[in-house]
């Protein structure tokens, strides 16, 4: 529903948990806001994960369990939540407007928490057989390989925690990744050397996912010019970092030479009355504690007049 009127005092952009918890924040100031996210999916990239892992306060929960939680608590505090996406961002006059595909919502300050979306390998065969073999979501997937053997790309966090959780399904998990080690947490990595499921292929990067109907193997590339080689499985789970999900920016938002928008130490844009938290800032940690605590830093830091 469009807001007739005075604009809010914040709009949120983004329904991750930073996101969540900026509206939260905000609304237990007394403040007016509303929390825009595309489709209404609240949640985020944590509603890909089975359980939650490095935020104490969740306990043992799922992702989904915590973002319904979260959604649940705003709305009793009068969060409206708009269910549309942000097309672009303007000022106008002191107030910044965000259009979307049912108009302009305006609002006298705009916290943009919309996150970082996974990114794909960009190879043959991929986007074809995605969803028919290749995913990006253990949880949402793992029972559907049963008792077969997958390959998981990437070295870092996301990898490893989704492989984990994988190898409680299927017979095989080869983990291929580009470099000599892995990035992740060492309690990640060293459950994974100590799981008889695991094979690492190191240095190597898949060039292409096989298949017709359904996956059937990728095609690889070790480092140092050595022939590309094969690998049969029945899914591939793609974990390889994750790249700014972001709308229509000013031009003068400053941001990194990734794309990930630059703030200050208070979480101040460089366009006034336009704040940034979470995985949609450089220099975000990663870490779902610290989306949580940028989103109450910002708020708290909040002058509305």
């Amino acid at each position: 529903m469009m807001r007739s009127g005075d604009p809010y005092d914040v709009l949120v952009i983004g329904g991750g948990l930073a996101g969540l918890s900026a509206a939260h924040h905000a609304a237990l100031r007394g403040l007016s806001v509303a929390s825009l996210d595309d489709g209404g999916h609240m949640g985020g990239l944590v509603m890909n994960v089975g359980r939650i892992d490095g935020y104490a306060a969740a306990g043992a929960v799922s992702g989904i369990e915590l973002a319904a939680a979260q959604l649940e608590a705003i709305v009793e505090l009068g969060v409206e939540i708009v269910p549309d996406r942000a097309a672009g961002l303007t000022l106008d006059g002191g107030i910044v407007a965000v259009t979307t595909g049912s108009g302009v919502h305006r609002a006298k300050t705009v916290v943009l928490a919309s996150g970082a979306r996974l990114k794909s390998l960009g190879v043959p065969g991929e986007q074809a057989l995605f969803g028919r073999g290749v995913s990006q979501c253990a949880d949402c997937d793992a029972g559907f390989f049963v008792d077969q053997k997958i390959v998981v790309v990437g070295g870092g966090d996301a990898a490893l925690q989704e492989a984990l959780h994988l190898s409680d399904y299927v017979s095989g998990i080869t983990l291929v990744t580009r470099g000599d080690a892995l990035r992740a947490k060492q309690s990640y990595v060293a459950l994974a050397a100590d799981n008889p499921k695991f094979e690492f292929r190191w240095s190597t990067q898949v060039t292409e996912i096989l298949g017709g109907d359904g996956v059937e193997g990728v095609r690889v590339t070790p480092a140092g010019g050595v022939d590309a080689q094969e690998i049969a499985c029945s899914g591939v789970f793609v974990f390889v970092g994750l790249e700014p999900s972001v709308c229509t920016l000013p031009d003068n938002i400053e941001r990194n030479a990734n794309g990930f928008i630059v703030t200050d130490p208070n979480f101040q844009t460089s366009v006034p009355g336009v704040y940034a938290v979470g995985a949609v800032r450089a220099g975000y940690s990663g870490q779902l504690a610290s989306a949580v605590g940028e989103a109450a830093a910002a708020i708290a830091g909040l002058r509305i007049v």
